[in-house]
């Protein structure tokens, strides 16, 4: 019989972690009220650690309390995806200029994965390659601040980025893009491949969001 695993995260952190994973995969819908019975029996979350992940999510606004129907998702405006894009059109461009041979080496690798693996993947596969990929721009910086800026840019990327790759030509586009992007590593002009690459993506959310129901 295996030993038991220990998770060294406070309850609350694991909680919080839980519930943000949940909504991330749209296991918790905007539609949804957010019961202490519902996180028990799905996700075995206990009273006080549920309420004080509720209190934390609340404030970093992810759930709202709706007095007398209770908590619920905070969907993603078109406005979120506006500044979202907006922040990264600033950010990444720039930051390719920092990246070393070790790191093109690491985003080249990465893209091939994309091109050579595609068919296999999942949408959620996918969407991490992607995110590694510029996960190695944010590292390049070596910026503790930008990486944070990245994890919280990554949690909502990732809440929509999944609806996007169910349409197999954005998957494709997607590929693409990404090739470019190291493609253009070789001659300087790979901020401009970013950039394309970003307003695509930013068009592809969008449309998302507005055909929503």
């Amino acid at each position: 019989m295996p030993e038991p695993t220990f998770n060294p995260k406070p309850l609350k952190a694991q909680a919080q972690s839980i519930l943000k994973e949940a909504i991330i995969n749209g296991e918790l819908t905007e539609d949804m009220p957010i019961t202490e019975r519902l996180v028990l029996e799905n996700y075995h979350i206990s009273k006080t650690p549920f309420r004080e992940a509720i209190q934390s999510l609340e404030a970093q606004g992810w759930v709202k309390n709706v007095p007398y129907k209770g908590t619920y998702v905070i969907p993603l405006k078109e406005k979120d995806i506006e500044d979202i894009f907006e922040l990264r059109l600033l950010l990444e461009p720039s930051l390719l200029t920092k990246m070393d041979e070790t790191q093109i080496k690491e985003m080249t690798e990465i893209a091939e994965d994309m091109k050579n693996s595609h068919a296999n993947l999942s949408d959620e596969e996918l969407m991490l390659l992607d995110q590694q990929f510029h996960q190695v721009l944010y590292k390049s910086s070596n910026n503790h601040r930008l990486m944070q800026i990245f994890d919280g840019i990554n949690e909502a990327v990732r809440r929509i980025g999944m609806q996007v790759l169910n349409y197999q030509t954005r998957r494709e586009e997607l590929i693409r893009e990404h090739e470019q992007i190291v493609a253009d590593l070789k001659n300087d002009t790979e901020a401009e491949a970013m950039k394309t690459h970003l307003r695509n993506q930013k068009q592809a959310f969008i449309s998302i969001i507005e055909h929503s129901p």
